[in-house]
This record gives C-alpha cells, sequence and structure tokens, in this order.
C-alpha cells in the first residue's frame, strides 16, 4: 500500500505598525525520495502570502486561489515582489516506483486541516475559510477530502500542482510582526487502476 505523505506549508502574514518588516519564507520541504515502492507525494512550491499591512485592532485580508486579494479593517503597505500576496501552491503526485510503465488511473484524496491559531506578541491570526482551485472543491472545508484524479499516468512520477487560499483574520493589542501559520496537507491513495 502506497505510504502516507505530509508536508506542512507556511502561511506567510507580515504586520506592521510602523517602519519596515522584514518577510521570512518558512516552508518545511523534503526531496522526493526515489523507492522502489509506490507512494503519495506532496511538495509544498510556495508559500500562502499575504503581504505587508497594518492593522489598528482587527482586520482581514483574503487571498483567493486564483490569487484575487480583499480587505476589511486593514491598511496595506507597498512592499517587494516577495511581499506581494500570492496563494500557496502544492504538487500531489504519485510515485509508482519500479512498476512497469503501464497506463494507470490514480485517484488521491487530498486534506486540507484547520491551521493552528498563532500570537505573536500582542499580535494573533487565524486563517479560516481555505480555498482551493481542485476541480470540484471551491471552497475547502477543513478536514474534508478532496478528490484528485490523474488520468492515463506514464512516467514513473505523475502529479497535479494546485493553489490554495484563505482569508487571514488578525487582532493586534501591542506590537507587530511577521506570522507564520503552517497550513496541515495529507494525501493518501483511494486507487491505481490500470487503463
Amino acid at each position: 500500500m502506497p505510504r502516507l505523505s505530509r508536508h506542512l506549508l507556511s502561511a506567510l502574514a507580515p504586520l506592521l505598525t510602523l517602519g519596515a518588516v522584514s518577510l521570512g519564507v518558512l516552508i518545511a520541504h523534503s526531496a522526493p525520495v526515489r523507492s522502489a515502492t509506490p507512494q503519495v507525494l506532496i511538495t509544498p512550491n510556495s508559500a500562502l502570502n499575504f503581504g505587508s499591512f497594518m492593522v489598528f485592532g482587527s482586520g482581514s485580508r483574503t487571498v483567493s486561489a486564483s490569487g484575487a486579494v480583499s480587505d476589511l479593517g486593514i491598511i496595506p503597505v507597498e512592499g517587494s515582489a516577495a511581499q506581494l500576496p500570492r496563494p500557496a501552491q502544492f504538487t500531489v503526485g504519485y510515485d509508482r516506483g519500479n512498476e512497469s510503465n503501464q497506463r494507470l488511473t490514480i485517484v488521491i484524496d487530498v486534506v486540507i486541516s484547520a491551521p493552528p491559531a498563532v500570537q505573536l506578541g500582542g499580535v494573533q491570526g487565524t486563517l479560516t475559510a481555505i480555498q482551493t482551485d481542485l476541480p470540484g472543491a471551491g471552497g475547502a472545508t477543513a478536514g474534508q477530502p478532496i478528490r484528485v484524479t490523474i488520468s492515463a499516468c506514464r512516467t514513473r512520477v505523475c502529479s497535479h500542482t494546485f493553489q490554495v487560499g484563505g482569508r487571514l483574520n488578525v487582532t493586534r493589542s501591542s506590537g507587530g510582526g511577521t506570522l507564520s501559520i503552517p497550513i496541515p496537507v495529507d494525501a493518501r491513495i483511494v486507487s491505481v487502476d490500470r487503463v
């Protein structure tokens, strides 16, 4: 049976009170292992980035899976290209190991779990309203499987890349900083059929 793969990708949300903020990127990543046994792989390609902004009291910023940005109760702050809001990107794949190159149809369940709330000094952030561009998923419910089908796979590793967006809800009583919120993403093989 193929192994389960789990990676955490950070949702980065720099918050400004006054002055400049440096943007850190935290991606838990390990290179796919080439093994002789079939396995499912999840690779975080880029972090969900909410950019730089100021908040007085509370507010939120939503970055959709397509990259659209909407703000409520925050003041956007211009920054470098690395600080622009953008959705996270993941690749889910299947490594057939040393099996033949016969065409396969692979069905994988991807589960995006509810991220934890994060507090840094007087700033707290929660990530809600997770969404993805996976077919039929739209607004993903935390913990609910999203079915991905990879058809006509003939190579050793077949994959599908997808985007993840969400809403960052921020409350601030004092200070500022860069919040990093991990997004737990799991995948499991439902079926592998020769076609």
